[in-house]
């Protein structure tokens, strides 16, 4: 025992985020989840995943005090585990609120968009449709889920682990914040409440890539291609945007560290943004309602982080 206590003074910031937020769901599940075998495997399983990330990183960080001199493999592991561990979650928060119910509070949001607009955004966007501009926005928001990884392999390529950390805490947190968001609030989105999910594909069609990543995306959001009660199925993760959250940290990221391709990042995530009302994943108060939880998320990580950054890094 007091040889795996020793292990945990080698986790760093955003490796005890990692597993507060493990420990976090562990306990919803407890509290909320009476269906079995969920009420038992989650807790489980999360203890496991726990144990697994302490070592991966305890491992490294006895054996290799320079991120530039350890191998390849163990360094890879090392940074890129968070990945595995925010998809992880993804889907764990998915099984806790389908285990919980089916409480849905979109109308809420709907009506709040009305109140806003007069009428829903979704609809007033239809009338803009067209196959070349429904192409270009289904590819924007498709390739937003390689867009952290995109961001992250420019820090790990360029061997700046030290910012690589800072932005792993960054995005990670955007993302949790994010799941509890929907945990608080489960909800669709418009594709299923305002419009005829079955149709999306004859309302708004593209041209050659559309269906293809429109159907990758539904696969992961638990939703089989043909599924006839894809609105029960579907992930509750409308509110707020995790997208915009996101690509607006990862925009800030880009910014903070001087990097050139924040033009990139900047018009992207203002297109990335649109596609998610055009393309009706998004209702608008969804996108205004991220905006609170970036700023949250810059604060809490600039606070963690304070000391952390060299004046160069931090920009």
């Amino acid at each position: 025992m007091s040889a795996f206590k020793n292990r945990l003074k080698y986790l760093e910031t955003h490796d005890w985020m990692n597993i507060s937020f493990f420990l976090f769901l562990t306990l919803v599940s407890l509290i909320i989840v009476r269906s079995a075998p969920e009420s038992l495997l989650i807790p489980v399983v999360n203890i496991l995943v726990i144990y697994i990330s302490i070592r991966i990183v305890s491992d490294y960080e006895m054996n290799f005090s320079d991120d530039e001199s350890a191998p390849g493999m163990a360094r890879f592991i090392r940074f890129w585990y968070p990945v595995f561990t925010i998809l992880f979650c993804f889907k764990e928060v998915y099984v806790i609120m389908i285990s919980h119910g089916d409480v849905l509070y979109d109308s809420y949001l709907i009506s709040l968009d009305r109140v806003l607009f007069g009428a829903d955004p979704t609809k007033l966007l239809f009338g803009l449709g067209h196959p070349v501009l429904t192409e270009f926005m289904q590819v924007i928001y498709g390739i937003f889920y390689l867009m952290p990884v995109i961001f992250a392999s420019e820090l790990y390529f360029w061997h700046r682990y030290r910012e690589m950390k800072y932005a792993i805490f960054v995005i990670m947190f955007g993302f949790y914040l994010s799941f509890i968001g929907y945990l608080l609030v489960p909800a669709v989105g418009p594709r299923f409440t305002l419009h005829d999910f079955a149709s999306t594909d004859v309302e708004l069609p593209g041209l050659f890539f559309t269906h293809i990543i429109r159907d990758l995306i539904n696969f992961g959001e638990s939703i089989p291609k043909g599924s006839a009660d894809a609105m029960l199925l579907a992930q509750r993760d409308a509110f707020p945007s995790g997208h915009t959250i996101v690509i607006l940290l990862i925009a800030y990221l880009s910014r903070k560290f001087r990097s050139k391709s924040f033009y990139f990042y900047l018009p992207y995530s203002v297109l990335m943004i649109f596609s998610t009302v055009y393309l009706r994943y998004h209702y608008v108060i969804d996108l205004i309602a991220a905006v609170p939880f970036v700023v949250i998320t810059v604060l809490v990580s600039n606070y963690f982080y304070r000391n952390k950054l060299t004046p160069a890094g931090a920009g």
